[in-house]
């Protein structure tokens, strides 16, 4: 019997030529204000600890941050539907952007476990979408996704949109880069879309 594919959704082309040259644009300029990546531990504290966690993040996006959330508004009916998610009954989001470099990864984990973080709610999807500069100077840096007897990787590809229940196990593969240049890492915009705690659950049950 095959191995069971982990529910997920695959967009390519999702923003588009121009607004990927607009991300990295904005990721140039404002190299100086990205920060380690932190996680949150099974204390529900957030720290950092590069054995765990090798990247650095921007959360702030200024107007590109609206932008993404409306794109993702347009396709979040599909994706619910496809992932067998419950609707959030209010669609919040958290959104980042996301840089690894040489050596940088993610060990497995799952988004959805409760955070200290002082919301009224839980995450219920995970979106990552990808974007680099031209031509791509580094290899690696898979997305793996875990089912229960199995996994899948997905390449980050540029302009490709991956989604997923946020209760999903899954990890960052390493990321090889020659280059020691800022714009030659992997990036991402990482989004978790949100349900009130009082809604249903939107995790599978499978």
């Amino acid at each position: 019997m095959p191995a069971a594919r982990p529910p997920h959704v695959v967009i390519d082309g999702f923003l588009g030529e121009a607004r990927v040259r607009e991300l990295m644009e904005f990721a140039l300029a404002h190299e100086s204000a990205f920060q380690q990546s932190r996680f949150y531990t099974s204390k529900r504290e957030a720290r950092v600890d590069t054995s765990v966690r090798d990247s650095s993040h921007l959360l702030e996006l200024g107007p590109l941050r609206a932008a993404f959330a409306v794109a993702v508004d347009a396709i979040l009916a599909l994706l619910t539907r496809e992932l067998d998610v419950a609707p959030p009954y209010e669609a919040k989001k958290e959104i980042e952007m996301v840089r690894y470099g040489d050596g940088g990864f993610f060990k497995r984990h799952a988004d959805a476990p409760p955070r200290p973080d002082g919301h009224d709610s839980v995450r219920a999807l995970t979106l990552v979408y990808y974007f680099h500069a031209s031509p791509k100077r580094f290899e690696g840096g898979e997305l793996r996704l875990y089912a229960r007897d199995g996994f899948v990787d997905l390449a980050p590809v540029c302009d490709r949109l991956v989604a997923f229940p946020s209760a999903a196990s899954h990890e960052v593969r390493p990321t090889r880069c020659d280059s020691a240049c800022f714009a030659d890492g992997r990036f991402s915009i990482n989004c978790w879309v949100r349900r009130t705690r009082q809604g249903r659950s939107a995790a599978l049950s499978g």
